[in-house]
Parts: C-alpha cells; sequence; structure tokens
C-alpha cells in the first residue's frame, strides 16, 4: 500500500480503484484514508474498518469514539466503523474516513450482505492456494497510515510505525508452501503452510535459524498472520532495528494438524503438527531441532491450540504466546516450570486472559502477561507479536527478572547485616546478566553459590528456616529452569 501526499480534493476525483492515505491538515490525525471500489452491480456498498477509537489513557471512559473524534489518548479497539460508501457513479463507491498509525483493517458488505465479508480487489491479501471463496474465507483487507507527532501524538501510537513498510530497509520473502502428508482438503486440495525467510536467509548458516510457528483464530487460516497479521512487515523492521534474531516464521491451518489429543497421553495433541509440519519444515529449511528455538503462538482459537499444546507437552517449544484465548492451562501441568509463556490481549478483549489465574500460573512457572490497546482484533495481535518477537522471543532474562526482584526484595527483608545481604544480592544481580548475556552455565554457578551461602546463614542461626525458604524457593525454581535448557 502506497504512502501518498496527493491532496484529498485530487484524490477524490479520480475514481481509481484502491485505497489511499493522503496527508490531510482538517483529519484530526492527520491523515485520511480515501476508499474507492468498483462493482458495477451494487445497490449499496458499505465500508466497514476496525478503526472505532477507546479512550487508552482512561481506561475507566466506556465511550466509544468515532475516527473524526480522534485525540491524542484514543486507540482502535471499539470495534467496527461501519458507513455507507457514496456511489460517484460508472459502478464506482467512494468514503473518506480519518485514519491513525499501523496497519488499518477494513473490508466491505455488498448489498447489506453481512455474512460475506469482501475483499479489496485492488488491494487484495494474498491468500493461500485452496480455492477458498466466499463465506469459507474473511476478507482482513490493510491500510497503513503513518504517524503524524504533531497531531496523533500519543506513544503508543507512535510504537505501531514498527508496522509500516519501510522503502529502505532488507526485506525477507514469504509464500505458502504445499507439505506432502497432511491431508488435503476435501480430499483432493493439497496443504500448505505459510513461510517467512528473513532477509538474506541462508540455507547454510554455521548457526541454524530459530522458528516461530504462528496459529489463526476462528474463521481464519494461515494466510491472516501474513496479511493482516503483517508477521514479515514485523519481522522486517525488527530485525532493521536489530531487536529480534533472525528467524523462519510458520503459518499452520488449524484444520490440518490433527486432533487435539486426550490431554493424558504425552505428545498425542496435533499429530500432524508434531509428525508432519515440524520434520517438513526441519529437514527443508536450515532451522534448528532444538525445542528451545522453537516458539509456537495463536490468537484466538489459536491461543486454545497454544494452551493445548502446553498440557499435551510443555517443553517441546521454548516459547509460547497464547493471546486473547483466556487462561486455561492447570497449575498443576506437568514441566509448566520449564517453557517461556507470554499471555496477552486487548484491554477491550472479550478473551483477554485473566491477570490473577495467569499470576498464580507464574507461581509455578516463568510466565508474563501484557494487556495492549485493542480489542478482539488485529489491532490487539499485531501489537502484541511485536511486544513477543522484540522482548521475549529468545530472552529468559524477561520472564527470570521477575523471580530474581523477588529474591532480592525477601534478601532486604531478611534482616541480615549489610555486607551478608550484598553479598546475596551480588550474586542475584549476576546471575540475571549472564542469562541476558546467554551464559546460562555462568548464572547456574553463581546461583549454585548463592543457595550455598543461603544455607550457610541459615546454618549459622542468621536466618530462620522460613526465610531460608523465602530466599532459595524461586533461586530453586530457576535453576530447574535453567538446567533442564543446558
Amino acid at each position: 500500500m502506497v504512502l501518498g501526499t496527493v491532496p484529498l480534493t485530487a484524490q477524490a476525483a479520480d475514481p481509481t480503484p484502491g485505497p489511499t492515505v493522503v496527508a490531510d491538515p482538517n483529519s484530526p490525525t492527520g491523515y485520511t484514508g480515501h476508499f474507492v471500489y468498483y462493482n458495477p452491480t451494487a445497490t449499496s456498498v458499505r465500508f466497514v474498518a476496525d478503526i472505532m477509537l477507546r479512550n487508552w489513557a482512561d481506561l475507566t471512559d466506556p465511550t466509544v469514539y468515532q475516527p473524526s473524534q480522534y485525540e491524542p489518548g484514543l486507540m482502535r479497539g471499539g470495534g467496527g466503523y461501519d458507513a455507507q460508501m457514496t456511489p460517484v457513479g460508472n459502478g464506482y463507491w467512494e468514503i473518506d474516513v480519518p485514519l491513525a498509525a499501523g496497519a488499518n483493517q477494513y473490508w466491505f458488505y455488498v448489498n447489506n450482505n453481512t455474512s460475506l465479508w469482501l475483499a479489496d480487489p485492488a488491494n487484495s491479501p494474498i491468500y493461500a492456494p485452496d480455492g477458498l471463496t466466499g463465506t469459507a474465507r474473511r476478507a482482513f483487507n490493510k491500510v497503513f497510515v503513518p504517524y503524524d507527532a504533531e497531531k496523533q501524538n500519543f506513544a503508543p501510537l507512535a510504537a505501531r510505525q514498527i508496522e509500516l513498510p519501510r522503502e529502505d530497509s532488507t526485506k525477507g520473502t514469504w509464500s505458502y508452501v504445499e507439505v506432502p502428508g497432511l491431508p488435503p482438503l476435501g480430499g483432493t486440495i493439497p496443504r500448505t503452510i505459510g513461510v517467512y525467510l528473513p532477509p538474506d536467509y541462508d540455507p547454510d548458516r554455521e548457526e541454524p535459524y530459530k522458528t516461530i510457528y504462528m496459529q489463526h483464530g476462528g474463521g481464519q487460516d494461515q494466510s491472516d498472520w501474513m496479511n493482516m497479521g503483517n508477521v514479515p512487515v514485523i519481522m522486517d523492521n525488527l530485525l532493521d532495528d536489530g531487536t529480534t534474531e533472525p528467524a523462519v516464521v510458520i503459518t499452520t491451518n488449524t484444520n490440518s494438524l490433527g486432533p487435539v489429543g486426550s490431554q493424558t497421553t504425552l505428545g498425542d495433541a496435533y499429530p500432524n503438527l508434531r509428525n508432519v509440519v515440524i520434520p517438513f519444515v526441519e529437514a527443508n529449511y536450515n532451522v534448528s531441532t532444538d525445542a528451545i528455538d522453537r516458539a509456537f503462538a495463536g490468537l484466538s482459537a489459536g491461543s486454545a491450540v497454544t494452551q493445548n499444546l502446553i498440557r499435551d507437552d510443555a517443553d517441546f517449544f521454548g516459547y509460547y504466546g497464547p493471546w486473547s484465548g483466556g487462561a486455561s492451562v492447570p497449575v498443576s501441568t506437568p514441566d509448566l516450570v520449564f517453557p517461556y509463556i507470554h499471555f496477552g490481549g486487548g484491554a477491550w478483549d472479550f478473551g483477554l486472559p485473566n491477570a490473577n489465574t495467569v499470576a498464580n500460573l507464574d507461581n509455578v512457572g516463568f510466565i508474563e502477561n501484557t494487556v495492549v490497546a485493542g480489542a478482539h482484533d488485529f489491532n490487539a495481535w499485531n501489537q502484541l507479536f511485536s511486544i513477543w518477537a522484540r522482548d521475549y522471543l529468545w530472552h529468559p532474562e524477561a520472564f527470570i527478572q521477575d523471580e530474581i526482584g523477588s529474591l532480592k526484595t525477601n534478601v532486604a527483608g531478611a534482616g541480615l547485616n549489610k555486607g551478608n545481604t550484598n553479598a546475596l544480592t551480588v550474586k542475584l544481580d549476576q546471575a540475571l546478566k549472564l542469562v541476558t548475556k546467554g551464559d546460562s552455565g555462568g548464572a547456574l554457578e553463581v546461583l549454585g553459590g548463592y543457595l550455598t551461602q543461603v544455607g550457610e546463614f541459615q546454618a549459622a542461626g542468621k536466618l530462620t528456616a522460613e526465610q531460608a525458604t523465602a530466599l532459595t524457593a524461586d533461586a530453586q525454581k530457576i535453576t530447574t529452569n535453567l538446567s533442564h535448557w543446558q
């Protein structure tokens, strides 16, 4: 989608189909989206977009705002904007609407048929080659909008510039790849996965690439994370910034992964994922076969898939991202202490994980929870992918630092003298620094020294048994986790 600066009046006179984003001093965001749709047989066309606004600066405000009411502090997440387009003759329909920064989602309803989300033929998503049409596939068109620092003037919106294509950055590639061994769709149509390869992907690179598996939601498929989910653009930009590691991203279709499994027999969930897709990826691409180098995330129904995988075999992936699907992983899940799990959802999302449930899980494992501006929509999911890939993926320290912080608080309150307090605190800080540097072995050695010293203080009567437990439980939890991945 080209970002234009053509005057709005000139654009409005041009019935060229498709979207154009124009700099507009009269727009409250500084930009207006001009949309032209061609359908000579339509009697009405409705433009629909997930661009209604909520007050992210004041979450107590229940108001849902129109795009025309934008002011700093408002963010998308208020649901669908639905407006009649204007017929301008010869089968052309037009509408103008203020838009704010990032990837904005839109679609069309023709003749008031709200069960059929129509793609913009002039700006269509690139769908998987499976022949599905009509109501079998929702249209997730996107249009990119720049950030106006003066008019939008809101840090959370400025952050969404990570979703915008950069003209001068190196680009990865993505395509749909047929996977032999998956059951054909309808018995005849070959199944595919989406595959993103990072810029300058090297099939012979000495260090294999990590892999990120992304799962769609209900009514979606392997197309959506690559299109409206904006994964290729976000990955390109994060890599351009040097804030994530090059990785191969795979999008899968739930309907081809096999049954959910018993949830009681280890490794029987989604057998086609385990026995077909992952072996195919690891045989055909230069990727690591180590579980710690694999990540799996999903939105909504894809969050259910993600959480089923955690319950089924928690350390089959090193990192998980269950988003907008609640939090249903039991605290009794075997091996929950091993993976790094990032829950998340939108502030106005009916699937927002319960914060207390996530906190209880964190008592057992290494769990983080992120709430972003958005609802049950790609306004939330694009942000969550950006945050996960930048701040959490391949960063065990991002999950461990909370436990280190709790240990330091307990050390400070244990009544030890200044020298002994400092001796323990220094070790905890050093352990976290070593994890951050990727030196888990060094961190384990330092934590071993910490645990030994706590034991010596207890033996000397400087700590009670209860105090010693408070100073060792999380340290042993961290040790168990890091040792597992050595």
